[in-house]
């Protein structure tokens, strides 16, 4: 009968469509256990809800242990709104906090990144 019915034009049945599906890195990104946070402000936000990368500018806090490549939490107003890979250790992190990217080298010595996570490695969340 659902042959026939499909051959004479009828819909039958329910549709399913495909959701946007998360990109497997970005996947394995938020599966990752945090290491640490990253506090920002609104200003950040609004940047990381813009598809770009979070920059120390916008950080306010740094908490936890982590390294370069670290996964760990960013956070606004004590919600969690991203996680991302992070391309400074902690202590660096902390450093470098509330700067701009162009005064990273003077406070480290060195300028690896100028991003804090790069957008292609952050999710939001």
């Amino acid at each position: 009968e659902g042959l026939e019915a499909l051959a004479r034009g009828e819909v039958r049945g329910t549709r399913f469509l495909a959701a946007a599906a998360t990109p497997a890195r970005k996947a394995w990104i938020l599966q990752q256990p945090s290491r640490g946070e990253l506090r920002i402000d609104a200003g950040a936000l609004a940047a990381l809800r813009a598809g770009r990368s979070l920059l120390p500018r916008g950080v306010i806090g740094v908490e936890g242990d982590f390294a370069f490549g670290d996964a760990v939490a960013v956070i606004h107003e004590g919600v969690v709104v991203a996680q991302g890979l992070a391309n400074y250790g902690a202590e660096a992190a902390g450093r470098i906090r509330g700067l701009h990217s162009r005064d990273i080298a003077a406070a480290l010595g060195a300028k690896d990144y100028d991003e804090l996570i790069h957008r292609d490695n952050l999710v939001l969340v």
